[in-house]
C-alpha cells in the first residue's frame, strides 16, 4: 500500500487529508493483519488477536459502547482507533482510572498505527490529534477530557500521545504492567 501524504506534511500536523470512517466488515482482514504483527502484539495485553476474536470484537456484532474508526491518509487505511465513555467500560478498560479522572466525561481512547511504513514518523501523533480534535470531541459534546493509558515501557505510544497535546497524569500500576493516565482537555483541542 501506498499512502501519498507527504510525510513532511504529517510530521507538521498537517491533518487536512487524514480521515477517520467507522469500521466496516472488509476492514476486519485489515485489522487482523494488523493486530498479528508482532509489533503491535507486544503491547496488546494479551488479547486474542485470532480471526474470530477480530470478527467478534470489531466486527458487526461488536459492543455499541465502543466506536471502532480507521485512519485513512488520502483514502488509503493507515491506522485504527476506538474511543469510549470511560464510565462505560470502567469495570474494564477504565477501572484504574476511578478518583484521578470524572468518567462520565472522559473519553477513553485506542489507537494504532497498523502500516509499518507510517510508525516511528510523526504520524501516530497525528493521527491521535486529528482523531480527539474530529471524532472524540467533534461527535461527543458530553466529553470533556480524552485519557489513555500505555503502559510506562512503550515509550512511543506515551511519547505520541504527549506529542498530540496530552499530559501525564499520573503512574498506575494495571495487571499487566505500569501504564501511563495520559490526559487532553476539550480545551488543547480547540483552535
Amino acid at each position: 500500500m501506498t499512502l501519498d501524504m507527504p510525510v513532511d506534511a504529517v510530521l507538521r500536523g498537517d491533518t487536512r487529508r487524514m480521515t477517520f470512517r467507522p469500521i466496516r466488515h472488509d476492514d476486519l482482514s485489515l485489522m487482523h493483519c494488523w493486530l498479528n504483527d508482532p509489533a503491535v502484539v507486544k503491547w496488546w495485553e494479551g488479547v486474542d488477536v485470532s480471526w474470530p476474536a477480530v470478527v467478534r470484537r470489531y466486527g458487526s456484532g461488536h459492543s455499541a459502547a465502543i466506536e471502532h474508526w480507521i485512519a485513512l491518509l488520502e483514502g488509503d487505511p493507515f491506522g485504527w482507533a476506538q474511543c469510549y465513555c470511560a464510565a462505560d467500560v470502567a469495570d474494564e478498560e477504565a477501572y484504574h482510572w476511578h478518583g484521578h479522572l470524572v468518567l462520565r466525561e472522559t473519553a477513553g481512547i485506542d489507537y494504532l498505527v497498523g502500516e509499518p511504513a507510517w510508525r516511528k514518523r510523526g504520524t501516530g501523533s497525528a493521527m491521535i490529534r486529528a482523531f480527539v480534535r474530529d471524532v472524540v470531541f467533534a461527535r461527543h459534546p458530553e466529553w470533556a477530557f480524552a485519557a489513555a493509558g500505555p503502559f510506562e515501557a512503550n515509550v512511543a505510544s506515551w511519547r505520541a500521545l504527549e506529542n498530540a497535546g496530552f499530559r501525564r497524569r499520573t503512574v498506575l500500576d494495571d495487571e499487566d504492567g505500569t501504564c501511563l493516565l495520559m490526559v487532553a482537555s476539550r480545551g488543547d483541542f480547540q483552535e
